[in-house]
């Protein structure tokens, strides 16, 4: 009986023993590992099922450590760079969740439409963002018409007033395209000025949504003030200013006693 005490009282000192050596091995590998994988890094992760078209919110996110040389530029740390944002495709729970998976939340609802200015075409004469106000532009040349000799029928007019920014778009620090919010029928005449017109221009002139916090001006949802949508002259009667012309009614400049406007009829 002694005997088979002390057997036993030996056999649970070994296990004992080699229990410890493994978790000293263990613990030994697992240090190693994390030594390999270097720094850890925290990306976002889906906390729980997000549908295609669900605008992100700080509830949705979840945190995850991964090491620093498998991060790539597409993934996200901070929750701040994905909360306002619409997801494009469904986002199942425990997903990492990548820009390529997002879009902005566009300011466009109700009756207004998105039309996008696009470079070279469109030019852009301040640092413009989301909200700011513009008015719009337009350089073309008119149609030749009986009795016009050889008047200069380069002529440049507004065509749409305190227009509110809905979207950037940038290539690095480079502004590339710009939205603008329009009502539809203002639509028709911005498109019309990008596949007829010479040179599409936007000039800053405020805020709308600093406008709509001081009471100073109406914000995104009131519709902008259109300007008359510039037709080709044999269905136009509109005075508009032209480069160089004389200030008198009717009077007409000929080309040779005009100085070439510079680019955007400036």
């Amino acid at each position: 009986m002694f005997e088979s005490k002390r057997r036993a009282l030996l056999l649970l000192i070994f296990s004992l023993a080699f229990g410890a050596v493994a978790v000293i091995l263990f613990s030994g590998y697992m240090q190693e590992t994390k030594d390999s994988l270097g720094e850890l890094v925290t990306v976002q992760v889906a906390g729980s099922d997000i549908p295609a078209g669900r605008v992100i919110e700080e509830d949705l996110l979840e945190e995850q450590e991964i090491p620093r040389k498998y991060m790539l530029d597409s993934l996200i740390e901070s929750p701040s760079d994905l909360i306002g944002k619409v997801s494009m495709v469904p986002i199942v729970k425990g997903a990492v969740i990548t820009q390529a998976m997002l879009r902005d939340n566009s300011l466009v609802s109700g009756g207004f439409r998105q039309v996008l200015l696009r470079a070279p075409l469109a030019v852009f004469d301040d640092q413009i963002d989301a909200y700011d106000q513009v008015d719009v532009m337009i350089s073309y040349e008119q149609a030749e018409t009986a009795g016009s000799g050889g008047a200069d029928r380069r002529t440049t007019q507004v065509l749409l007033k305190n227009v509110t920014v809905s979207s950037v778009h940038k290539t690095g620090d480079e502004v590339t395209a710009i939205g603008i919010m329009v009502k539809l029928t203002d639509a028709k005449s911005v498109i019309w000025a990008l596949n007829y017109g010479k040179e599409v221009r936007l000039l800053k002139t405020g805020n709308a949504k600093a406008s709509e916090e001081t009471g100073a001006a109406t914000g995104p949802k009131q519709s902008p003030s259109p300007s008359p949508k510039p037709t080709p002259p044999a269905a136009s009667n509109k005075e508009t200013v032209k480069p160089g012309a004389s200030t008198k009614p009717g009077a007409s400049t000929k080309p040779g006693a005009t100085t070439s406007p510079a680019k955007g009829g400036q």
